[in-house]
């Protein structure tokens, strides 16, 4: 098994320096051919093909930026869980490339300045590419190290909403007696791009393509876990396997807990969702009809109020505050409200 993944990444890099090959190793890193039915995997990831700017970066500086690769070693975990096809090494170069064009930008950059803008002192004008080329570079660095990050966040916000669903459909299959390799097919084979679908097909891939026993599949797809309760999932399923444990048992406990909390959640929306509807009455309805109520009073006593003309003042409550309270109102739905 090992020795496949070592030939595998080594046709990586083979295809990485010569883009000649690129098709064959494609080919072989599923071990299909051209018209195989189980191209999903490819297709499910085409939007995710590695970047020639990637590519570019690995050819330029990959042998000068080695002594990097030590020092983001946990990086690499975070690339798998993120789902990225870019392997670590390549995406190290990638992002040191990247970071070097953003700080010849911004050398270019301060060069037209200092020769356009009068700045005092003078030597001040010497100074000012250098600073701005070593903050596009280091700006553009941290961002992608911080990508993977955030995409870990995005993927695990996407399985923790389908949890629940996808554990009762697990359930269900256990019970009518399917396999847990013939569950995980069922699941991979359903036309969706829900999360816990691709983590599917990656796992049939390791059992059907590269051989791997179930438990060693369930290992290798921990790796890839971008959630905590699909980690639990896995981690559980392996130890039932080895104990002997009934799945369809375990299925049906752990979808229990799946839709109990997601009936805590929903309860805690719906009241949160109350309170938000308590803020649109007063914010929207009876602020502005007593501030209107008022100011209407108070004009017929004095023209102005707090250094205002009461006119001005009731305009800028009906067409600036009440439209803000309103976007605001939205954005805090907004976010409430789930978006699946």
């Amino acid at each position: 098994m090992f020795s496949v993944k070592r030939g595998l990444k080594k046709k990586k890099k083979e295809q990485l320096e010569n883009p000649e090959i690129e098709e064959e190793v494609e080919s072989e890193e599923l071990g299909l051919s051209p018209e195989s039915p189980v191209d999903e995997v490819e297709e499910e990831e085409e939007e995710e093909e590695i970047s020639k700017i990637y590519t570019l970066g690995y050819k330029l500086l990959h042998r000068r930026v080695k002594s990097m690769f030590p020092k983001f070693a946990p990086l690499e975990e975070k690339l798998l869980k993120s789902g990225s096809p870019v392997p670590y090494e390549v995406y190290i170069t990638g992002a040191v490339f990247m970071g070097l064009i953003a700080g010849i930008v911004g050398l270019a950059m301060g060069i037209v300045i200092a020769l356009l803008v009068n700045i005092n002192p003078v030597a001040f004008r010497f100074v000012l590419p250098i600073p701005l080329a070593l903050l596009g570079f280091m700006m553009t660095f941290g961002m992608m190290y911080m990508k993977p990050k955030m995409g870990i966040g995005g993927k695990a916000k996407k399985v923790e909403e389908e949890m629940p669903y996808f554990m009762g459909y697990m359930s269900t299959l256990a019970a009518s007696g399917q396999m847990l390799e013939q569950i995980f097919s069922t699941i991979a084979a359903e036309e969706s791009k829900e999360e816990i679908v691709r983590l599917s097909r990656l796992l049939v891939r390791d059992v059907d393509v590269f051989g791997m026993d179930v438990v060693t599949a369930i290992e290798e797809s921990l790796k890839r876990s971008p959630a905590d309760s699909w980690s639990e999932l896995l981690e559980g399923l392996i130890s039932t396997i080895q104990t002997g444990g009934n799945l369809e048992q375990y299925f049906t406990a752990t979808a229990e807990v799946h839709l109990s909390e997601k009936k805590m959640l929903l309860e805690k929306m719906t009241a949160n969702l109350g309170i938000v509807a308590e803020l649109y009455t007063i914010l929207l309805i009876v602020f502005p009809l007593m501030a209107i109520v008022m100011l209407a009073i108070m004009a017929l006593m004095s023209p102005d109020f707090m250094g205002f003309k009461t006119t001005t003042v009731m305009k800028g409550i009906t067409y600036i505050i009440v439209p803000l309270f309103g976007i605001m109102m939205l954005l805090m739905m907004d976010g409430m409200v789930p978006k699946r």
